[in-house]
């Protein structure tokens, strides 16, 4: 798999492809590592997964706490393993507002838009294999 780190993900598969800069996103060398034990197929399953858990994380509104927290702890782990590390620290960043009780507007609107970057993120890397 190619090193986006310093160039854009998706500019040279399709013209309609998502364009993504990889390395705020995710990180290139962590997949690459994946795919070197795993393989491009058994990759793009996890990756797939991933974008599912995360349609399905995150919906609720603030006053869901506790289930806002649990979602942030699932995504936590499953972006972090694959080296979706914005999300991962997103995620981490929720997960304790709703444990301390704090104001959860700012860090659900951060980890909601990391979610959605690591979505086009998936999708570009999709395009690309």
């Amino acid at each position: 798999m190619p090193d986006h780190s310093t160039h854009e993900a998706g500019t040279s598969a399709a013209p309609d492809a998502p364009v993504v800069q990889a390395g705020s996103i995710y990180e290139p060398r962590t997949l690459k590592e994946l795919e070197d034990i795993f393989g491009r197929a058994r990759l793009m399953d996890l990756l797939d997964r991933l974008r599912t858990e995360i349609g399905r994380r995150l919906l609720a509104p603030a006053s869901e706490r506790i289930i806002l927290g649990q979602d942030a702890h699932i995504l936590l782990s499953a972006s972090g393993s694959l080296g979706f590390f914005d999300l991962s620290q997103r995620c981490s960043q929720m997960e304790r507002a709703c444990l301390e009780g704090a104001d959860l507007a700012e860090p659900l609107a951060a980890v909601r838009k990391s979610a959605e970057a690591a979505v086009t993120a998936i999708r570009a890397i999709r395009i690309q294999s």
